[in-house]
């Protein structure tokens, strides 16, 4: 269970990288309430409040924690179909759907407690109709449960969309104060464009974020340019597929890209033309690495659409398309994979998310005002490029604890 801390207490280590600035020797943090009030040196902490409890991890690291800004909580290892193709992976995956029901809270739970153990503060997760928030929810993780939604299942575009509205606010009664949900619109090949465009519409005079998969996969460009290819044989017949454009076009003819919107994983197909539009509209992207290699997705674009000024955040995914819910060793992943230093890489890790989700003002480094959302890994970096040391820890399995919102959610140094 989470250690709840209401007064005021001191996090310290033998270093901290508020990632906004440079790294402190025996840095520390004051929080109270659950935000930071200073950061500091220890001993210049420890002096001006003599009487506040001090936490000193003396050969560790304090980094931010990590933003995981796609994650699927309702899968598990066991079970996962085979990679390799994205439409012969989804076609196995709505055969277990019936079968995974029964499993899927356990699943949401676990991933949750393995997210937190890995040093993850927020969570940007989706699920069919919001399912896995009651596990985010209790985890100690503050975070959105973006609901999918599926408007074939439903009725009209206007009906499907007022049904999501609806059910997103029924999920966000009495929730944590860092929790809520908000709406997915889960991909162009599942929500026609007229349920999409009244979806991004709506969510925006809410004021709310909005997640898509976009320009995942081959078999998706496909659907959307030419209305053939794997996709099709699964849902059949579909009436706005064969656009004759890319998915990122034609998700911006449909009202779906804006600065609340995310785009999660846009690997395969994204054209300079893409991304300057990506870049105009002010919509966020997910990177999905793992996830993409297992699918055979290709690789996205990072680098240039950081270069063009895109916010990109890190994600996970979910079990049956990726290893693992930790998010360091995502993006250790990317940074090999894009040649990245490691600075870059943490910040892609914790305020890159944070900007992405436009959270960045609450979270995402180590700054006063700011939520204590922190990770204490199991490493003591000195030269080179320390960044890149701490990924590798946090990503071997080197976080200590997790703190969010100044509580202790996770410290396996104790009990």
């Amino acid at each position: 269970m989470p250690e709840s801390q209401t007064g005021s207490v001191i996090f310290a280590a033998g270093i901290l990288m508020p990632v906004s600035s440079p790294p402190l020797q025996d840095g520390a943090v004051l929080v109270r309430e659950g935000r930071i009030v200073a950061v500091g040196d220890l001993a210049d902490l420890g002096h001006e409040n003599p009487d506040v409890e001090v936490r000193f991890f003396p050969n560790y690291t304090i980094i931010p924690g990590a933003v995981n800004a796609h994650a699927h909580l309702g899968f598990r290892r066991k079970d996962a179909p085979e990679g390799g193709t994205f439409a012969g992976w989804l076609g196995k995956l709505i055969e277990h759907l019936p079968a995974k029901e029964a499993w899927t809270a356990e699943a949401a739970r676990d991933c949750a407690r393995e997210a937190i153990e890995a040093g993850t503060t927020y969570m940007a997760e989706s699920s069919p109709y919001g399912e896995c928030l009651p596990q985010l929810a209790e985890s100690g993780l503050a975070g959105t449960v973006h609901a999918e939604f599926f408007p074939h299942e439903i009725g009209t575009p206007q009906e499907a969309v007022e049904f999501i509205i609806a059910k997103a606010r029924e999920l966000g009664e009495g929730l944590p104060g860092r929790v809520d949900a908000h709406v997915s619109v889960h991909s162009p090949y599942t929500v026609d464009p007229e349920s999409s465009r009244l979806a991004a519409r709506r969510t925006r005079e809410m004021g709310w974020t909005l997640v898509i998969h976009l320009s995942e996969s081959q078999e998706e460009v496909e659907f959307v340019r030419d209305g053939t290819g794997g996709l099709t044989d699964i849902f059949g017949a579909n009436q706005w597929g064969g656009m004759g454009v890319s998915p990122v076009r034609y998700a911006q003819s449909v009202e779906l890209l804006a600065p609340e919107t995310i785009a999660a994983h846009l690997a395969t197909g994204v054209s300079e033309e893409d991304i300057e539009i990506l870049a105009q509209s002010g919509v966020a992207a997910a990177h999905c690495p793992r996830s993409n290699d297992f699918l055979g997705c290709g690789i996205s674009p990072v680098p240039d659409m950081i270069g063009r000024g895109i916010r990109v955040g890190m994600g996970t995914d979910g079990l049956w398309s990726s290893p693992s819910m930790n998010l360091f060793e995502e993006t250790l992943f990317a940074v090999e994979l894009h040649g990245m230093s490691g600075a870059t890489g943490l910040e892609l890790a914790t305020l890159g998310g944070a900007r992405a989700l436009g959270i960045e003002a609450e979270t995402g480094t180590i700054e006063a005002g700011k939520w204590a959302d922190l990770a204490v890994v199991e490493t003591s970096p000195e030269d080179g490029d320390p960044e890149r040391e701490v990924l590798e820890a946090a990503a071997g399995g080197g976080v200590a604890a997790t703190v969010v919102g100044g509580n202790v959610i996770y410290n396996r140094l104790v009990g």
